[in-house]
């Protein structure tokens, strides 16, 4: 097989695992696959992602980074300071796509960018919707969610005061839902994460 004719046949698929393509090309997938793969690499028609996980290389950087988190890493969801750039919620630009998980903290530099991945617990893990760009499924959180990993993830650091909070300079007209705001705080069973979200709601209300 050709790269033409294993590009036409993988064209629903940006990118691709090893195990996925065992499915996609069923019997054409022989032991001289993994050799073309490591040849088309060579060539510049694919990018590794990470071990086993490859993109077309001419699609890689027609794509949002944010976008191949999901996939990286999973169970997962983009959030954070990358989410809250991302809704216009704080100003400062992020280099690097910020996401939790279930699984344990992790980091991965790669081709297409600098992906953190940080531990929650799994009664907490959810408020997220899944976002499609050029036929890549990933995992974005909703702009409440987004704020409340961030009071957990920085809980250690934050202390309610307003000051601190502005420091951040947190958009003031972000229209938030109080309600799911605290419903996703205590999701955590933190107290330091419910009164921070309090705090945060006294001061940025409408």
């Amino acid at each position: 097989m050709n790269f033409f004719e294993f590009k036409k046949k993988i064209e629903e698929l940006p990118f691709f695992e090893t195990r996925e393509l065992r499915l996609i090309l069923g019997h054409d997938f022989t032991s001289t696959t993994l050799v073309n793969l490591k040849n088309w690499m060579k060539k510049g028609h694919l990018t590794m992602i990470r071990r086993g996980l490859y993109a077309l290389t001419e699609v890689k950087d027609k794509i949002d980074a944010m976008a191949f988190a999901t996939k990286i890493y999973s169970p997962s969801y983009v959030s954070m300071e990358m989410a809250l750039n991302f809704y216009g919620i704080i100003p400062e630009a992020v280099f690097t796509i910020t996401s939790v998980t279930t699984r344990k903290t992790k980091k991965f530099k790669t081709p297409v960018g600098n992906f953190s991945y940080q531990k929650i617990k799994k009664e907490a893990f959810g408020g997220f919707e899944t976002k499609k760009q050029s036929g890549i499924s990933f995992n974005l959180a909703l702009p409440e969610k987004a704020l409340v990993d961030f009071f957990y993830l920085n809980k250690n650091i934050l202390n309610g005061e307003k000051n601190q909070f502005e420091g951040y300079r947190f958009n003031e007209d972000f229209k938030f839902n109080s309600k799911k705001l605290i419903d996703f705080a205590k999701a955590f069973q933190n107290k330091k994460v419910l009164f921070l979200t309090q705090k945060f709601i006294e001061y940025y209300a409408a």
